[in-house]
């Protein structure tokens, strides 16, 4: 056998998805998909594999597919640091990630723009998606003068092609630069101009933090500017109950607004609102599900201050929390599964003109997830490759399983990092 034929035989370039309930987001019933390399070929009732080529055929029936979950807000190279330099986060790991349902990343920087960097940021973008995912990034950090790779904001939309939007900017915090109005409308032209120009969403991704002030920032750069509300995606608006009401009149403007699903009650934080009852709540105040969206803040830091700004908790963001809070969204709150979805893919897709991206449908990419009955993440598929099986993530992040290599590509050019050490090396099962 050829190596060609056997590479053929190992990385086939049709799978066929069989049985499945197909929700894309909208519900088509039970339904086969035929994935051709990294996209979606064909959808329905039956489809026979192509006889003269090459299919893995896939078994979902029992369960429920969906698609892949697009993550809009992570800090993908780590971020934290408040409390001293133990407190930087580590970098996401790819797996981490898949078993999420993750298969779209955009990534951010944080407090910290001075030990993280945009350019850091662009390599592990780069890295993940060599890895398997999709990802873009945002440039910025909470800083206004913001942290770019190149001269200005507007360039680094135009000429990095990963870069879709200025962010995280922080408002109403104390750990802000505090932006005024006019730094806001500055970032905001910057950015949009710089979307013109690259045919990218060019928005400003804000971080909204615990300050009273809350939206109000956001509000008069509407008032003094004709720049529109979409324009800005401010996240972290289940921070406080106060905040929702922002959201809700943001949202009347015709502004989206991103809840957080990795801020909820817990012991040191008494004032969040659980993040699936505040999509509850924003849809019986009336806004429209089609301006709600999600993200997790996976990796940053979720540092806890008392009333006088000294840190009295530190935990880590965690992607696993997005899929958690639209399960709930569903059995708890009763939102019908295609809309509670949709948050976090087709919502995302559109709001940040991510061609290809958040449906089930030819053409689009193969970014997929199946779950079973219990809505639980049984397979997950990443531009038509499987990562995850039964659970378990069968692709792993390069250094994730450290000594064994990467987990893709020819065996010939990969590194042993064990037999660099004089160790042996180990197969992965």
């Amino acid at each position: 056998m050829s190596t060609s034929e056997a590479s053929s035989k190992k990385h086939p370039h049709f799978t066929l998805l069989t049985g499945a309930e197909v929700y894309a987001p909208e519900p088509l019933g039970r339904r086969d998909v035929l994935l051709f390399g990294k996209s979606v070929a064909h959808i329905a009732e039956h489809i026979e594999p192509p006889s003269s080529l090459p299919t893995a055929v896939v078994d979902l029936s029992g369960l429920i597919l969906f698609p892949g979950l697009i993550d809009q807000h992570v800090h993908i190279a780590g971020g934290g640091g408040e409390g001293g330099f133990q407190n930087r986060t580590p970098e996401v790991a790819l797996s981490h990630l898949t078993t999420a349902g993750v298969t779209t990343v955009v990534g951010v920087l944080g407090t910290d723009g001075t030990t993280r960097t945009v350019s850091g940021l662009l390599a592990k973008a780069r890295a993940l998606e060599a890895e398997g995912i999709s990802t873009y990034i945002y440039s910025g950090a909470y800083q206004v003068p913001t942290r770019t790779i190149t001269d200005n904001p507007r360039s680094d939309i135009v000429l990095i092609d990963k870069v879709i939007g200025v962010g995280e900017i922080a408002i109403s915090d104390q750990r802000s630069t505090h932006p005024t109005v006019h730094d806001l409308i500055y970032l905001a032209s910057e950015a949009r101009v710089g979307g013109m120009l690259a045919g990218k969403a060019g928005v400003v991704h804000l971080h909204i933090g615990d300050d009273p002030s809350g939206l109000k920032p956001l509000f008069e750069a509407l008032d003094q500017s004709y720049l529109p509300p979409t324009q800005f995606t401010p996240t972290h608006l289940n921070r406080r109950p106060e905040l929702l009401n922002d959201a809700v009149q943001f949202a009347s403007r015709g502004g989206v607004v991103d809840i957080t699903s990795g801020i909820r009650p817990e012991a040191h934080d008494k004032v969040s609102v659980k993040p699936s009852k505040a999509v509850a709540e924003l849809l019986g105040e009336g806004v429209r599900i089609e301006q709600i969206t999600m993200s997790s803040d996976s990796n940053g830091s979720s540092p806890i201050f008392d009333d006088k700004g000294h840190l009295v908790a530190m935990s880590i963001g965690s992607a696993t929390t997005l899929w958690e809070e639209i399960r709930d969204m569903i059995e708890k709150e009763g939102l019908a599964p295609e809309k509670a979805v949709s948050l976090c893919t087709a919502h995302v897709a559109r709001v940040l003109r991510l061609q290809g991206k958040g449906r089930i449908r030819p053409g689009y990419d193969a970014d997929l997830i199946a779950v079973d009955s219990g809505l639980n993440i049984a397979h997950v598929f990443a531009r038509g490759r499987q990562m995850v099986r039964n659970g378990q993530p069968i692709v792993w992040g390069t250094f994730e399983r450290a000594g064994q290599g990467p987990p893709h590509g020819p065996p010939e050019a990969q590194p042993d990092i064990r037999r660099h050490r004089g160790e042996s090396p180990i197969r992965r099962p």
